[in-house]
């Protein structure tokens, strides 16, 4: 090995930012996947970097020829890319530069796209020759399983961010009279609402509208504030109406970005997570909006995804999300307990540190961590 070469590297299909001097990107299976596991790693003082394949192919290059390890992260779909078949195009090339990878590569898959038959075709492939497979949840390992007799194991995902304090909802009821004279003096009904959070994806966003009627109606009883952080919005989600200041359920749509969740979560006294929770490839997905909320010390509202199960005692999982709402209002003490308990939970899975080891682990135990 080349004396400046890295230790471990993580490849990513996504292009990666330097924003104030921070690497990061748009994606969270990048951010989570590649750029945060070799933070972690950095901290324990290992030469570990991670490196975009989404431009120049030359950084990434010169990166694997002599680095000890490569996880190969998740791929992403590029419409300008051809599909899939850019992606699969650069990372066969860079598979095909890599001596015994049976011993260095490690396959990093967040989302289930193995219905594509050029995406699975890959991994059908290239699973044949690594040394192991890292998933984010247990329904996704159980996919992979037909894919390879490699070991398949579910990564932890990393906090971001900034830990916040445990936070109840004070949630008070406004009498009609009172709220008409406040509206008369000029004074926003924001101040009594509940504050929703909701963030993600566009893709993510139709359960969330389809749960809009259901919101609404409660809102009769408690005035609601949504806040949606995403890159985009979809039709039919923010309305003259909803965006009035005099409505029942107020929504407004906050673009995301790296540094706005911190802010966000500050703000918000609850996380609501609606999801397709029914549909076989949404049922394979992180619980990494569920770690983020906890651990941003906000109470989260969720439909019962599999991957959500570990954290059951830590939050309200459901079908009625309006229930889950109506139960933190009812229960702020035992709400700030279960986040407490949370976030006690995350700390011991999900901190840099406990990243950090799962790949030391992963990679060679006795080899690596003896350094550490």
């Amino acid at each position: 090995m080349k004396a400046d070469a890295p230790e471990f590297v993580f490849l990513t299909s996504a292009p990666l930012y330097d924003i104030g001097g921070r690497v990061t990107a748009y994606g969270a299976s990048a951010r989570l996947g590649s750029i945060v596991p070799a933070q972690a790693l950095g901290q324990l003082g290992y030469d570990a970097r991670a490196v975009s394949v989404a431009g120049d192919l030359a950084p990434a290059e010169a990166a694997v020829a002599g680095a000890k390890r490569i996880v190969f992260g998740e791929m992403w779909f590029s419409k300008e890319k051809g599909g899939w078949a850019g992606p699969v195009a650069v990372y066969r090339k860079l598979l095909k530069e890599i001596a015994a990878p049976q011993k260095r590569v490690i396959f990093g898959i967040a989302d289930d796209h193995f219905s594509d038959p050029e995406f699975a075709g890959f991994y059908r492939e290239a699973l044949r020759d690594c040394l192991a497979v890292t998933v984010v949840s247990e329904k996704l390992r159980a996919r992979l399983l037909d894919f390879t007799s490699k070991p398949v194991l579910v990564a932890p995902e990393a906090v971001e961010g900034a830990r916040g304090a445990p936070q109840a909802i004070a949630a008070r009821r406004v009498a009609a009279p009172l709220a008409w004279l406040a509206r008369r003096v000029g004074i926003p009904m924001d101040q009594w609402r509940v504050r929703l959070l909701w963030f993600g994806y566009p893709q993510n966003l139709p359960p969330l509208v389809e749960l809009l009627p259901a919101l609404e109606h409660y809102a009769a009883k408690y005035p609601l504030l949504l806040t949606v952080v995403s890159s985009g919005v979809i039709e039919g989600l923010i309305t003259p109406s909803r965006a009035s200041e005099e409505t029942r359920l107020r929504v407004q749509f906050v673009p995301w970005s790296p540094f706005i969740m911190d802010s966000a979560l500050a703000a918000a006294d609850l996380v609501l997570i609606p999801s397709d929770y029914a549909d076989p490839v949404k049922q394979a997905k992180s619980p990494n909006r569920l770690i983020a909320g906890l651990h941003g010390g906000r109470f989260v509202v969720a439909h019962p995804l599999p991957a959500y199960a570990p954290y059951a005692d830590f939050c309200w999982l459901g079908e009625d999300l309006v229930r889950g709402i109506q139960w933190a209002i009812e229960h702020p003490r035992e709400a700030v307990e279960r986040i407490a308990r949370g976030q006690a939970y995350i700390e011991r899975r999900h901190s840099p540190e406990a990243v950090a080891r799962f790949w030391l682990d992963v990679f060679h135990p006795k080899e690596l961590t003896s350094r550490a």
